[in-house]
């Protein structure tokens, strides 16, 4: 393996390679297209035959959703470990997310006598998709329900793959109660997204459908967006690794592998201005790969051409992590930590020598459900408001009416609307 030299003009021209890995294709949006039109069609029946054409289980339709007793019993089965890591990750994403809550509510005077307030009121319903295909990701369950419990979101709708043993549907049940939620549709995939924004049988629409997925599932949010709200589409996993040679290149490969090992098409790119760093890691991720399979996804990830970066300068590698825009950024080096300034694109960063991006997937209490496909340019990870609406209250009165009314009519007189005019003069 050899790092990839790049700089000046190459940089743009070198992500948009990199995101070619991530983008949807005519062929993969029919196929939602068409999933997604059975599902409306024949409801439970579609899910029913779908978890056992894609998932290879067998279900009734009895067996598509569970409830909140289910939960509650299986947490007392669950491993008490588990169950104590849990409300441990549970416990920081709340305090973040309170914190978070009480800041968009405030209150403004204005000299003329107008009183504004900021204000919120959470959704009526959501519905969470957590990827479970390869395991049960019980963190992400507990990053997606969490803030929702703390908004105060009416009802709470987890949907995942369903499980293949008995262990998988206990820890997923668990996580469940944990988070919060009040139902588990066993479904997966993009037919999940259909029966969450249109409803089936057993599960009722709700308002908005969050969370992350493969492409499958990512495209089917793409497509539903026009008839119900989304947080912002999800799909394989990005991680960006600005790195020096005061980077372990040990941990920082063990980093881009971690990340990698989600699933095909995650993208795993570390970025350095230093030979000799990128030299290092380059040796460390060869050693690596040689005792992989040749078909393994982590392989097939780790082997793009483009997944250790020598830049000319480190302006050069933070024009790169911008023009990709990754869902992680994990700045490896401390003296590096001046660089997350001048970063303008990346759903979450964590810094410091030694720290992996994925003490901010299981630990740190920010959430991991972060934009993926280039959506980290407009946006950042999954929070509490993405569960509830803002609302602004004007308050006055005749004063403030007449004080406004001369202001008022010369700009209705210029947008040609003379009855706003009237409304404050009557």
């Amino acid at each position: 393996m050899r790092p990839m030299r790049v700089s000046g003009r190459e940089v743009e021209a070198l992500a948009r390679e990199i995101r070619r890995t991530s983008r949807s294709d005519t062929q993969l949006s029919e196929t939602v297209r068409r999933i997604i039109a059975d599902v409306r069609e024949r409801g439970d029946k579609a899910l029913v035959e779908m978890a056992r054409r894609f998932d290879g289980v067998e279900l009734s339709v009895e067996d598509l959703v569970s409830g909140r007793s289910e939960m509650e019993e299986a947490v007392s089965r669950a491993d008490r470990s588990l169950v104590r890591a849990l409300r441990r990750l549970a416990s920081r994403v709340s305090r973040l997310e309170r914190r978070r809550l009480r800041s968009v509510s405030f209150r403004v005077r204005y000299p003329e006598g107008t009183v504004i307030e900021s204000t919120w009121r959470p959704l009526v319903s959501v519905g969470c998709y957590a990827p479970g295909g390869r395991a049960p990701y019980v963190s992400t369950i507990v990053m997606l329900g969490v803030p929702a419990s703390v908004a105060g979101v009416g009802r709470k709708v987890l949907a995942t793959p369903p499980p293949r043993s008995e262990e998988t549907r206990t820890a997923v049940l668990a996580a469940a109660h944990v988070a919060g939620f009040d139902e588990v549709l066993w479904s997966g995939g993009a037919q999940a997204v259909a029966a969450l924004a249109y409803g089936t049988e057993s599960v009722k629409p709700v308002e908005k459908v969050l969370g992350p997925g493969n492409r499958y599932v990512a495209e089917a949010k793409r497509q539903i967006q026009s008839d119900v709200a989304i947080d912002f589409v999800a799909g394989p996993t990005e991680l960006v690794v600005l790195f020096d040679r005061s980077s372990s290149a040990e941990l920082v490969a063990m980093d881009m592998m971690a990340q990698a090992e989600h699933g095909p098409g995650s993208i795993a790119v570390a970025v350095t201005a230093d030979e000799d760093a990128a030299n290092a890691l380059a040796s460390v991720l060869e050693s690596e790969l040689r005792s992989l399979p040749e078909d393994s996804v982590l392989r097939q990830n780790l082997s793009m051409g483009w997944n250790v970066v020598l830049a000319e300068s480190w302006d050069d590698a933070v024009r790169l992590v911008d023009a990709i825009a990754p869902e992680h950024l994990s700045v490896a080096s401390d003296g590096l930590a001046h660089l997350v300034g001048k970063v303008r694109n990346a759903g979450a960063v964590t810094v410091g020598t030694g720290v992996p991006s994925v003490l901010l997937d299981y630990f740190a209490g920010a959430s991991h459900v972060l934009p993926t496909g280039g959506w980290a340019r407009a946006r950042g990870g999954l929070t509490v408001l993405d569960y509830v609406k803002l609302i602004n209250v004007v308050r006055a009165d005749e004063r403030v009416r007449a004080k406004a009314s001369e202001e008022v009519g010369l700009l209705a007189e210029v947008e040609g609307l003379p009855n706003h005019r009237r409304a404050l003069s009557a």
